[in-house]
């Protein structure tokens, strides 16, 4: 085990990417199981296991913390907010009184609530004799009629349609009287020329904005990457992204889709559960009453796969204490299912198997067995479908412990674990978090059959490869997982006081290929639950692209961020900034701007000369060189930087962004940084990029 130092703090930080020590309960279950473990079992039993099956069994199987951890876990209920018609008729009831005293956007409100907390119809006759749903929903059509928002209206009343055969007559009539007023409007709508302000169908309070194109097309192995980009493995910096042909400032680079995204609780009552889009209209799960959604489209997907098991352990799971990237760890199950999980684990363990008997072959002599036609045939075929693959991360059938036309996607599992850093104390934390995740899915029945009942019962195989991909997630979400921000845009300005707002977290395994950079080449920004990446200044073929993980050296000395990643993501960065400690804003002028040779080829870069001196000597090509065009064009960049400022404070987007891209353009290919007004510059230009992504501001009251 680590002590003092860097190695507590790191500690710290790893044990704040699992759970937090503040509140909930698994901090202290865990402290506990530790304390009945003994730190020397941890370390000369536990910490001599060597696989993450191995480590979950363990957990049930040694007397030394059977008890402590599964029967304490044994204990744990289902807890979930469920449906209250009575909360449900209230919301409404006071919806009414904020119609009455003209506060629509308060009465929005509550009516949305009254439809989140309304049970099915029938489920509870006692109140509003079961009708409390098409209720809340005719009551919240009518805000939106008054709104001229029709769409949603419309939206709202097709649900009611749908429980029509339950309704009194009085409400049939009700709801026909207001779609008949819709279609009417709708209608009209269709014909006219100059359309009257209507709602988006998807259920936003603004129109969605689109993930932009790829530059160049997709990378035909690298997945939702632009064909400027490749992947090259190294011995010190391990697999990064590089620029395969020539980058240009705002080309776009990457757009993922999320592999597995979780949303922040604080924003269950505003954003959508599954798509992440702030919603205006939202309905709810048909069971609980703890998240909402944008439409019926992202309901259905979560009730197919995710939420229909994590419904009922919602509460219990953010009572807990773990964090965010924890239920991530969940979430790449859930979504999946059970089926799923066992195909991906045959394929991860076939696949370690074989690197097994590779190392194995190779370490002895014996001359290679000689293959048959059709072997080698089968071998073509095979590493045809590998080359296709690779990249996308897709394990097929054949070899590979699937069954023919089987695929799953391994990607994530490729991506960096430090599992031989790791401390046998981590280890034995993330394993235990991992086995109680595998309780709350054996409770809400993720498994046809779930056998552990008791202390003294052994998980089946399949749980305990579940069991073990969960600890497996812990693992990699926490050096590759992404914050998810929306842009929350100033009031009084589109960019002044606008910041970026973290919503949620996802695993991208093309971006997480990026490695960091204190002076990071690409800006990110979000549409949805999809990662945008766009260069934000120019590479050269060959040139790392590298993202930011967090400490930009404007903001923050060398000594903290080098303590930050360290902590966080277990390297020293040795970037151009972090070798050359460049200086923070506070200090940091236009003066030290340095140019390149002139000369083709060369690589030395040159202060501005003192003195009237018009040509030097280049001491690393021998030759005289003028340096006057370079910095003349230098200051060209900052003359250009002031017009795209100006364009930018006057909110014309398109036309800063143009600018900025033309004096970034310019700027390195005669100068290299540091230099403020290009830092700040760029750091505008992402600000820019980011206003085509998902952005918020808030509405005044209607």
């Amino acid at each position: 085990m680590e002590d003092g130092g860097e190695g507590s703090y790191r500690a710290l930080c790893s044990l704040e990417t699992l759970s937090s020590g503040k509140r909930g309960f698994f901090s202290e279950f865990s402290e506990n199981a530790k304390r009945v473990a003994g730190r020397e079992w941890i370390s000369k039993v536990f910490g001599r296991l060597s696989s993450d099956e191995d480590r979950i069994r363990t957990l049930f199987t040694d007397r030394k913390t059977k008890e402590a951890v599964l029967g304490t876990l044994n204990r744990a209920e289902l807890l979930y907010r469920g449906k209250d018609p009575a909360a449900s008729r209230a919301r409404r009831l006071e919806g009414f009184e904020a119609v009455a005293a003209a506060e629509r956007q308060k009465a929005l409100l509550l009516f949305s609530q009254a439809v989140l907390r309304a049970p099915l119809p029938g489920k509870c006759e006692t109140v509003d004799q079961g009708l409390g749903l098409p209720l809340a929903y005719l009551a919240r059509s009518e805000i939106f009629l008054a709104s001229n928002e029709h769409a949603l209206a419309m939206e709202d009343l097709s649900f009611v349609e749908e429980m029509q055969h339950l309704l009194p007559d009085a409400l049939k009539t009700d709801l026909a009287g207001k779609k008949e007023t819709c279609e009417k409007v709708l209608r009209a709508n269709e014909k006219s020329l100059v359309p009257v302000a209507k709602h988006p169908t998807e259920r936003t309070s603004e129109n969605k904005p689109f993930p932009p194109r790829l530059t160049g097309g997709e990378h035909p192995r690298l997945s939702a990457a632009s064909v400027l980009l490749e992947i090259e493995e190294t011995e010190t910096a391990g697999k990064r992204a590089i620029a395969r042909d020539s980058i240009a400032p705002g080309d776009t680079l990457v757009v993922e889709p999320a592999l597995a995204a979780n949303l922040l609780p604080e924003f269950f009552g505003t954003h959508c559960h599954h798509c992440f889009s702030r919603f205006k209209a939202p309905i709810g799960c048909p069971n609980c009453s703890s998240v909402a959604f944008c439409g019926r489209k992202c309901r259905d997907a979560a009730m197919a796969s995710y939420h229909k098991y994590e419904c009922k352990i919602l509460a219990l799971l953010i009572g807990s204490g773990m964090s965010v990237l924890s239920m991530l760890a969940l979430r790449m199950v859930t979504q999946n299912g059970p089926t799923e999980c066992s195909k991906i684990w045959r394929a991860l363990n076939c696949r370690l198997d074989d690197t097994w008997i590779d190392r194995e072959s190779s370490a002895r002599s014996d001359p290679p067995t000689k293959l048959s036609k059709s072997a080698k045939r089968r071998e073509r075929k095979k590493k045809l479908r590998d080359s296709k693959c690779e990249g996308k991360g897709m394990m097929e059938s054949d070899a590979n412990g699937l069954q023919d036309g089987e695929k799953v996607d391994l990607r994530p599992y490729d991506l960096v674990m430090h599992e031989k850093r790791r401390t046998a104390t981590d280890f034995f934390q993330r394993s235990l978090m991992a086995v109680f995740l595998l309780k709350c899915l054996q409770r809400v029945g993720f498994f046809e059959q779930s056998t552990t009942t008791t202390v003294d019962e052994t998980p089946s195989e399949q749980e305990i490869a579940v069991a073990s991909l969960l600890l497996k997630h812990l693992q990699l979400l926490q050096f590759n997982a992404h914050e998810v921000f929306e842009t929350r845009l100033g009031t009084a300005h589109r960019f002044r006081g606008s910041r970026p707002v973290y919503i949620g977290v996802a695993i991208y395994p093309t971006v997480a290929r990026f490695n960091h950079d204190c002076y990071p080449a690409v800006t990110r920004y979000f549409v949805g639950r999809c990662i945008v990446i766009r260069a934000i200044r120019s590479l050269r073929p060959g040139d790392v692209v590298a993202e930011n993980y967090g400490p930009i050296f404007t903001k923050r000395t060398l000594d903290q961020r080098r303590r930050t990643l360290d902590g966080r993501y277990w390297f020293c960065c040795e970037c151009t900034a972090c070798r050359e400690n460049w200086p923070c804003f506070e200090t940091l002028t236009n003066e030290a701007v340095r140019v390149r040779c002139p000369t083709e080829g060369c690589p030395k870069v040159h202060q501005r000369p003192r003195g009237p001196a018009e040509s030097i000597v280049c001491p690393e090509c021998r030759r005289k060189v003028d340096l006057r065009e370079p910095f003349e064009i230098v200051s060209e960049c900052e003359q250009l930087y002031d017009r795209g400022f100006a364009a930018m404070e006057e909110e014309r987007t398109e036309e800063a962004l143009k600018v900025f891209f033309e004096a970034a353009s310019k700027f390195h290919r005669v100068a290299v940084p540091p230099h403020k007004d290009t830092h700040l510059a760029e750091i505008a230009a992402s600000a820019c990029m980011a206003d085509r992504g998902t952005t918020w501001r808030a509405c005044p009251l209607l």
